[in-house]
């Protein structure tokens, strides 16, 4: 009995231990699997704090201390240093102000480990930054071209780029602009060629046509359309007008003002001259009143190739067998001379005439024989010298004096030089050759004055090949002496003879055109050689065009307000064009 009591001791001793051992290996399991589980949870905080993911970190890290983990630190710095970094990030991207400033802060935030996700979000804000900044600077490069067209599709860019109506404000406002001067060029050109189907022998038709296109180039000026645009349609204005004036009868009249020279502006003198339009200019006198002349054009100074634009139809016009008159009138130093003669590189009416002489010859060859002849005279005093002939001994006409008469109503010089020219370079050359022997002398005005009118005459004889039918014109270009009273051109002794007959020879013009434009029907040409040479170029069977030429100066008012009277009254005579 006593042995089976020790066995029961023992057996219940050994039960103690296994369960005791069964606790132990209990509370051993439970405490891997609690260390597991806080494991998993520092492990999920590392992935999120890795990923740049707030969110997660801030929940995992919630999760540690619940487990009642404490080694969490570390965790709460980056936790911190990634929700400064996203601050940032979403701060420096509203505040942007292009693509590159945005995708820098971007690139800021993938260093400190924002979110992928984040960055993502951020990435497409930078693109829409840039795509805005480029649509600005689209709508700044359109609104600095002006044109339609780079409006349009920088405005459509900006829609759809989404930029704020005040961003779009000024391209709008330029785009409506814009279309309305198209509208107004549109009406321009609308009344272009309406007057290319108007009877252009109508004085009522023409002028309607003219005035129409007047008032449609007016508003689309007043509208800001540029000059260049309505470049044709002001050409073409200015020929029906011309038109209006040929089937008036009058004579052209262009006024060509010359800028300041270096000696009036070192002298301090001002300009008293201003153009209003361009048929129409000012002049201001020492009272401070304006008097207003209106002309066919009017060039302060305009470029020679513009000077010449308007001359090139009468070279036409002498090929069809018209006589064709070019002169210029005004003081000396008002460039008359440069104007008509022109220096190399800006050559002047005389040479683009000559060279567009033969462009008409040679355009019209095919139907036309031509045959071009020039002479060239001046009128010194109240000698008529031949230029070719002057200075060459081997001249046989040297000797015989040159006498002006009419033959049916055209002025014919006899023993004048007049050779035959084939080609530009002759008849440059011999225009050439008669300059040189030009009578010049200082003046108060002018350090080379010239002392006589120059007259060179180039005569176009058209033969037509199929009918023989023969044609001939004339052109006339003279480049007048100075208009200045001789207290202003302040000659002496000979010279002021030279003076005096120049005077003369511009008051008896202006006798002539008064007489012509009070219908008086005696016209004294006869009472100088002047007008008589030019007897067929006023109020005969020529087509005529007056440069008048004027210093713009303060100290020439004077001479330039009598100039621009002078013309004036020139544009009232009244002409027959027939063919010679």
């Amino acid at each position: 009995r006593k042995r089976i009591a020790e066995l029961e001791a023992e057996v219940s001793q050994l039960k103690q231990q296994t369960e005791a051992f069964k606790g132990a290996a209990a509370a051993a399991e439970a405490k891997a699997k609690a260390q597991a589980g806080n494991d998993g949870i520092l492990a999920e905080a590392r992935n999120a704090r890795d990923r740049g993911d707030t969110a997660g970190l801030r929940a995992a890290i919630a999760k540690a201390k619940a487990a009642g983990i404490t080694n969490v630190t570390d965790l709460e710095k980056s936790l911190a240093l990634l929700e400064v970094a996203e601050a940032q990030l979403a701060k420096d991207i509203e505040s942007a102000a292009d693509g590159p400033a945005a995708n820098a802060a971007v690139d800021r935030a993938r260093a400190a480990g924002v979110s992928a996700e984040r960055l993502k979000e951020a990435e497409a804000k930078a693109a829409a930054i840039a795509a805005r900044a480029n649509v600005k600077q689209q709508l700044e490069e359109a609104c600095a071209l002006g044109t339609k067209e780079a409006l349009e599709q920088a405005i459509e860019a900006g829609r759809q780029a989404g930029l704020a109506p005040a961003d779009l404000a000024k391209a709008e406002q330029m785009l409506e602009a814009e279309r309305e001067r198209d509208r107004l060029l549109t009406l321009v050109n609308e009344e272009v060629e309406a007057s290319k189907q108007v009877d252009m022998k109508s004085l009522e038709a023409v002028k309607a046509a003219k005035d129409r296109l007047a008032d449609a180039i007016a508003a689309a000026l007043e509208k800001g359309v540029k000059e260049v645009a309505l470049a044709d349609a002001e050409v073409r204005r200015k020929k029906l007008h011309n038109t209006v004036e040929d089937l008036k009868g009058s004579i052209r009249v262009f006024c060509r003002i010359r800028p300041l020279s270096r000696k009036e502006l070192d002298q301090g003198d001002h300009n008293v001259t201003r153009q209003i339009d361009a048929m129409t200019i000012e002049i201001t006198d020492e009272n401070e009143r304006a008097q207003v002349f209106q002309f066919d054009a009017v060039f302060t100074p305009g470029t020679q190739e513009q000077i010449f634009e308007d001359c090139r139809d009468l070279v036409q016009s002498a090929a069809d067998g018209y006589n064709v008159t070019i002169f210029a009138y005004g003081q000396t130093g008002a460039g008359k001379t440069f104007t008509m003669a022109g220096v190399p590189g800006q050559e002047g009416v005389s040479p683009r005439t000559i060279g567009e002489i033969f462009r008409v010859v040679a355009a019209g060859s095919n139907r036309f024989d031509y045959k071009v002849s020039g002479s060239m005279l001046e009128l010194h005093r109240q000698d008529l010298v031949d230029l070719l002939a002057k200075g060459d001994t081997s001249k046989k006409t040297r000797s015989r004096p040159l006498t002006v008469r009419t033959e049916k109503g055209n002025v014919v010089i006899d023993n004048l030089t007049e050779e035959d020219c084939t080609n530009a370079e002759q008849l440059s050359g011999l225009l050439a050759r008669g300059n040189e022997q030009r009578t010049v002398a200082a003046t108060e005005m002018n350090s080379e004055s010239s002392r006589s009118h120059l007259i060179l005459i180039v005569k176009i004889l058209s033969t037509n090949k199929e009918t023989g039918e023969t044609l001939q014109g004339k052109i006339l270009i003279v480049d007048l002496a100075g208009s200045e009273r001789l207290k202003k051109s302040q000659t002496t002794a000979d010279m002021q003879k030279e003076s005096i007959e120049i005077n003369k020879s511009l008051t008896a013009l202006g006798d002539v055109i008064e007489a012509l434009t009070k219908g008086q029907k005696q016209i004294p040409y006869r009472n100088h050689k002047l007008t008589q040479l030019m007897q067929d170029s006023l109020g005969g069977t020529a087509k005529t065009l007056m440069f008048v030429n004027c210093s713009p100066a303060h100290s020439n008012v004077d001479e330039s307000t009598n100039s621009l009277k002078y013309a004036q009254r020139a544009k009232k005579i009244t002409n027959t064009a027939t063919k010679g």
